[in-house]
Order: structure tokens, then C-alpha cells, then sequence
């Protein structure tokens, strides 16, 4: 059983994980990159909505795309997801 802590309203819940799913949080957290279980699943939520959004705008891009709008030229697309993520294009 995990014991989870929200900081800002000072409260606790518990939450049994099944087996694999617990597996995977003792892995993570055997490597050290996070501090408690509560940051590990704050990432891990945090990750899978800019999942969701990612998706989401592939989707969308592929209706306009549909309707027959032009879209960016690739370089400009890359160059944009390059900005978005902070990535610095090798030379």
C-alpha cells in the first residue's frame, strides 16, 4: 500500500497498487529520480497530459488537413516543436 501526500492541502490517501503496477513504482523509485511516491505520480500524470494534448493537436492537424488546409511546411513544423520543447538544433 502507498500512502500518497497532497502538499498544498495537507491531506493523505492510501491507495493499494496491483502487483505490477507496484512493481513498476518500487523500479522507479529504486533509481532514485524521485524524492516520494507522490512526486513519481505527480510526473507521471503531469507526462501523460502532455500526452493526451500532443495527441489531441495531432488530431486536430490531421482535420485540417482533411478539410484541405495547407499546414506548415516540415522545417517550419520541426522547427516549432524544437522551440516548444526547448531543443537546440545540432549542426
Amino acid at each position: 500500500m502507498v500512502l500518497l501526500r497532497h502538499k498544498e492541502y495537507n491531506q493523505n490517501m492510501s491507495y493499494q497498487f496491483p502487483p505490477k503496477l507496484d512493481e513498476l513504482v518500487k523500479r522507479q523509485m529504486a533509481v532514485g529520480n524521485f524524492d516520494s511516491e507522490d512526486e513519481l505520480l505527480m510526473v507521471a500524470l503531469r507526462t501523460l497530459e502532455e500526452e493526451q494534448a500532443d495527441w489531441a493537436a495531432v488530431e486536430e492537424s490531421l482535420k485540417t488537413l482533411d478539410e484541405g488546409e495547407q499546414g506548415l511546411p516540415l522545417d517550419e513544423a520541426f522547427d516549432a516543436i524544437r522551440q516548444r520543447h526547448n531543443i537546440t538544433q545540432d549542426a
